[in-house]
């Protein structure tokens, strides 16, 4: 019998030893993903797309796999969108040439970064401030280039981003600098997960997005600026705001893989969960508790959006893990399971875990039938 070991640095060579082996060879935690849901999953967002007639442009963040990118080019995607230097510049690495990097650009590293990429590629940089663009626009044009920029709006998460009323005013004054050139609007519907378990009230709500963000963009062409794009953005709202005439391109992100979140929300059936930590039952001396091998390092720390405080639950199962330290899980409401069972546990947030993992192991039946490296993770 082959014995197998592997550890967060291991060469990618030592991936394949696990390849073709059943699951109960991998050193838990491990990180795992259906093949067929994940291709059911790609497949099922691209036609939303095609139906709405918009652009999809996928973020990356969910996923940090170029295997998986290729998979969601292979299907329609336009291009990607990431919130990253190192995935900004990872994606362009691999070939990537339309990035939509929707993060402001503040700190020379960003800067520097926008500038140097858009010199291989059309790199779009998302912004909200003219301070952000002041930057950007005059590194950009010391060294010749012009950085295509999207003004975000701010539809209702009260994170970053332009109040609406505000954007044409915005845009009006970047619209000259040298260095840069305005090429749309976007925002992030964030907010919708906080309507919780409505999927009536999120599409109201949805549609709502789109409409002021479609707003702000016709505000902006009277200023005379052309703007291209009108960008929504996330995997709650991916039935609602994209529907909204004059809204162009779509950025879901957690759709790909699915988690216990948008389960809960009902944007998606059990079915759908594509992602699955695999762990293992150490230790049964708590008694209905029990302690698995996944905690916060293999889960995260995000958090349910029930409000709960769980990490993530099973399957088909009432258990949840309720609690987690560094290395260890809480499992309640588990049943009968024995010491050194396995079990598989759903995350909370798809993109907090990855994140955590440097391999996502693909599988089938079962068995491991292939093993992704997930880079960019900082």
């Amino acid at each position: 019998m082959t014995t197998h070991s592997l550890t967060s640095h291991s060469p990618q060579h030592r991936l394949a030893e696990f390849v073709g082996a059943p699951l109960s060879q991998l050193p838990t935690p491990a990180l795992l993903v259906e093949r067929t849901v994940l291709e059911r999953n790609i497949t099922r967002m691209a036609l939303v797309a095609e139906r709405a007639e918009v652009a999809l442009r996928p973020h990356w963040k969910t996923t940090k796999c170029l295997e998986v990118a290729r998979m969601q080019r292979d299907a329609g995607a336009i291009g990607f969108t990431c919130a990253t230097a190192l995935e900004a510049e990872t994606l362009v690495g691999a070939g990537h040439t339309d990035v939509f990097w929707a993060f402001p650009p503040i700190g020379r590293d960003r800067v520097e970064t926008a500038v140097r990429l858009n010199e291989v590629a059309r790199v779009i940089v998302g912004l909200d401030s003219f301070g952000a663009a002041s930057e950007l626009a005059r590194v950009a044009h010391e060294r010749g280039v012009v950085v295509p920029v999207r003004i975000e709006v701010d539809t209702g998460l009260g994170r970053t981003g332009t109040e609406p009323g505000a954007v044409a005013d915005l845009a009006e004054r970047i619209a000259g600098m040298p260095g840069i050139a305005v090429e749309g609007v976007f925002t992030h519907e964030g907010q919708l997960a906080r309507l919780g378990a409505a999927p009536e009230e999120r599409s109201t709500a949805g549609r709502r997005v789109g409409a002021v963000l479609v707003e702000a963009a016709d505000a902006v062409r009277a200023r005379g600026i052309a703007v291209a794009s009108v960008s929504v953005g996330s995997t709650p709202g991916a039935s609602s705001a994209p529907m909204v005439p004059g809204v162009n391109e779509m950025r879901p992100g957690t759709y790909v893989y699915g988690d216990d979140n948008q389960l809960w929300l009902q944007v998606i059936d059990e079915a759908d969960c594509a992602l699955s930590v695999l762990a293992r039952v150490v230790s049964v001396e708590r008694g209905q508790t029990l302690i698995v091998d996944a905690g916060l390092k293999a889960m995260s720390g995000d958090g349910s959006a029930r409000g709960d405080g769980r990490f993530g639950s099973l399957p088909a199962s009432p258990a949840t893990l309720s609690a987690a330290h560094e290395e260890h899980g809480f499992l309640i409401d588990a049943g009968a399971l024995q010491l050194g069972e396995l079990v598989r546990i759903r995350p909370n947030h798809a993109c907090g875990t990855v994140n955590m993992h440097s391999v996502v192991w693909v599988v089938e039946d079962e068995r491991v039938v292939d093993a992704w490296p997930i880079v960019a993770r900082r």
